[in-house]
């Protein structure tokens, strides 16, 4: 093998490992179906907590009971349908943020769990208490897994929105026992999930390189 055919083959392979390190995230479908659906979770609850509809604290229970099944269930939908043919889908930026967000989804599925359980179980005022703190928790999760996988692909979107919903952790927990706490949340659910994941769906290649 002559020098000039083994530069060329390490050049080949120096620019394969950098397609692959810079290769587009695919999960925007699935930040906009849980930024989206999440945002209008918390539009619900504030809804609810102001008396809106005259029910009663159970309903905390039904509608976040319905947040889980109908998440999942499109969450399930969206993996059915993602289309194979997806390039970058082995890089070192998208297996990370996919496992991020699987760490990310368990932790809150423990937590609403937890507090779908109790709303049910107390049938008093205080049922929705559960929920309490559901809002930095939720924005504290969003912004580590943000951050994390936009510093890992390099992905200035994911970065900043990362940050934003760090940062927005203090302000839920200084409006946590107020109704304004539920207007934070799906707000800042909107703006650093949903609209991110928007953001890289319209980016994601339409077939195969």
């Amino acid at each position: 093998m002559s020098h000039s055919s083994l530069t060329d083959d390490l050049s080949y392979l120096r620019d394969m490992a950098e397609a692959g390190q810079n290769a587009p995230l695919l999960g925007g479908r699935f930040l906009s179906w849980w930024g989206g659906l999440t945002t209008l979770a918390y539009l619900g609850h504030y809804a609810i907590a102001e008396g809106m509809f005259g029910l009663q604290p159970i309903a905390f229970a039904w509608m976040w009971s319905a947040y889980g099944v109908l998440g999942f269930g499109g969450f399930k939908l969206l993996q059915f349908t993602f289309p194979p043919s997806k390039p970058g889908a082995a890089s070192t930026g998208n297996r990370v943020s996919s496992l991020v967000w699987m760490g990310a989804g368990m932790t809150l599925f423990a937590f609403f769990a937890g507090a779908i359980l109790r709303a049910f179980a107390d049938t008093s005022a205080s049922a929705g208490d559960g929920f309490l703190w559901s809002v930095p928790v939720v924005l504290a999760v969003y912004g580590l897994s943000q951050l994390t996988s936009g510093l890992i692909s390099g992905s200035r979107v994911l970065t900043l929105a990362g940050w934003g919903a760090i940062a927005s952790v203090a302000a839920a927990v200084f409006l946590t026992g107020t109704n304004m706490v539920w207007l934070l949340g799906a707000l800042v659910a909107g703006l650093t999930v949903f609209l991110p994941g928007m953001l890289l769906l319209r980016g994601e290649p339409s077939e195969t390189v």
